[in-house]
């Protein structure tokens, strides 16, 4: 008996696409007007993949506000591009070839943006709406916008190099660590999320970054720093808030959680998700692999960790707390850079893995570290002191 015609929705891809790792150095540019700090980046190597606990890990150590640590992320892990108006999609290409300058590098450079955010469906749908209104962080003529202009302006780079202001990459990462954060907590720690993650913005030395692109969450500091201050000292998973506040701060939240699902899924799936009326396998196989011919996916750091994220959250393994930096994570990150061999990507993966709580505690292999080189330092103080203790015995 033939079933009738239904709606098949392609699945969603999971492949993790090779994106470009980079050699950087740092340059000020005058971009409208305004000088400006920018990365100046040549390709180096391909990534295939990130270590498994990077998005819980690496990721949220990084500091927003020093130069050199994001470039040293950048080198080891790529450039954390925004898949806003396709702007992932651009810096791949512009690894390949950026031999494009121009005589009105503003205009030229505004047009090619606004042009890439019309031609993607998605990202003109979010452009209009207006729970998606923090996107518009990335208009910013000193962040994504100002990069197009950047790369169009003679002078700043060689042919062979590409041009991303630095505040283009500080406000993506500042949208990845934010949403790592608020997913885990609301994973991890249920009705307490919020109080968890507001504690870590407390805490976070890109804090300001974080008030500065997200100004809900600036009115709920400042109602917390009123009204709760013991949370920026209390201990991650333990304090909440009482029910008034909770009631407000959730209402703060409510647009931050949807323009962070939005970035992640739109990281994802850049393309509207394709449909067809088929029943029969061997068409359904020919259409999903024909609208994936027109809709390519070029790989890119960004999509590499919302997938990743996406896969911690749904995986069935138990959370544990990082002893070091107090956030919950499921996989110890062991490897402290991107896979530049397929095989390794695939390996690590697709690992088995048991469930077993993590005895050490450690979100990643640079928290261990950090405690041993700290054991070591006391121990080799303890050591002075003991051996200047016995000299001055012998001297009485």
């Amino acid at each position: 008996m033939n079933c009738p015609a239904i709606k098949v929705p392609a699945s969603m891809p999971t492949e993790i696409m090779p994106w470009t790792l980079p050699s950087c150095r740092e340059k000020n540019a005058e971009i409208f007007g305004i000088e400006r700090i920018a990365l100046i980046c040549k390709p180096h190597s391909i990534a295939y993949g990130i270590p498994s606990g990077f998005s819980t890990g690496t990721l949220l150590d990084v500091d927003l506000n020093d130069p050199k640590k994001i470039i040293q992320f950048v080198e080891r892990y790529g450039l954390p591009t925004t898949p806003y108006a396709n702007q992932s999609e651009r810096v791949e290409k512009r690894f390949i070839s950026n031999d494009v300058f121009s005589d009105k590098p503003e205009q030229d450079g505004l047009d090619i943006w606004y042009d890439a955010l019309n031609a993607s469906e998605r990202s003109a749908e979010i452009s209009s709406n207006r729970d998606c209104a923090l996107f518009n962080s990335f208009k910013d003529k000193g962040r994504s916008q100002g990069t197009e202009v950047a790369n169009l302006t003679e002078g700043i780079r060689y042919k062979k190099e590409q041009v991303i202001l630095l505040d283009d990459l500080v406000t993506t990462m500042a949208f990845m660590q934010l949403a790592t954060l608020l997913f885990t907590g609301k994973a991890a720690y249920g009705d307490r999320a919020y109080d968890y993650v507001l504690h870590q913005v407390c805490i976070s030395q890109n804090k300001d970054i974080f008030e500065n692109r997200f100004s809900q969450l600036r009115w709920a500091l400042q109602m917390i720093d009123a009204s709760e201050p013991q949370l920026a000292v209390a201990k991650p998973g333990t304090f909440e808030m009482e029910e008034g506040t909770k009631i407000w701060v959730s209402d703060q939240f409510e647009p931050i959680e949807i323009a962070l699902a939005t970035f992640i899924d739109l990281a994802i799936n850049p393309y509207p998700e394709p449909h067809a009326f088929i029943q029969e396998q061997t068409l359904r196989r020919m259409v999903n692999r024909n609208l994936n011919d027109q809709n390519l996916i070029y790989g890119s750091l960004t999509r590499a960790w919302a997938i990743q994220l996406l896969e911690t959250l749904e995986s069935h393994f138990s959370w544990n707390t990082c002893r070091v930096c107090g956030r919950p994570y499921k996989i110890r990150q062991q490897t402290m850079k991107a896979y530049v061999k397929q095989e390794d990507a695939n390996e690590d993966r697709f690992k088995d893995r048991n469930n077993a709580r993590d005895k050490n505690g450690y979100c990643c292999k640079a928290h261990e570290q950090r405690v041993r080189r700290k054991k070591d330092k006391r121990i080799s103080n303890d050591q002075l002191d003991k051996a200047a203790r016995k000299m001055d015995e012998h001297g009485r």
